[in-house]
C-alpha cells in the first residue's frame, strides 16, 4: 500500500477520535450537571410543595417575644370524648 493512504487513515482516525472525546467533554462538563440542577429543583419543588417553608407565612417578630394561640375548648372536648376510650387493665404480679 501507498503510505500517503496510511497517513490519511490515520488522519481520519485521529480527527474521529479528537471529536469523541470534545463531545464527551462537552457531555460530561456542561449537559450532566445542568440535568442534575434541574433534577434536584424538581424533586426540592415536590418535596416543599405541601410544607411552606417555616417562615414564610410568619410575621417578623423580635428575639424573645412569644406568641400564644388558642384553641376552642369546645370542639377539642368533643374530639377527645369520641375519639378515645377507656381500658380497664389488672395488675399482673
Amino acid at each position: 500500500m501507498h503510505p500517503i493512504i496510511h497517513d490519511a487513515t490515520l488522519v481520519k482516525a485521529l480527527l474521529v477520535i479528537l471529536i469523541v472525546y470534545a463531545v464527551y467533554s462537552l457531555f460530561i462538563r456542561i449537559i450532566i450537571p445542568s440535568m442534575m440542577r434541574k433534577y434536584v429543583s424538581d424533586i426540592q419543588n415536590q418535596f416543599s410543595g405541601g410544607n411552606p417553608q417555616p417562615n414564610q407565612n410568619k410575621p417578623n417578630k423580635k428575639e424573645g417575644e412569644v406568641s400564644i394561640t388558642y384553641l376552642n375548648k369546645d370542639k377539642t372536648a368533643d374530639n377527645n370524648a369520641h375519639d378515645s376510650e377507656y381500658v380497664d387493665y389488672e395488675e399482673i404480679k
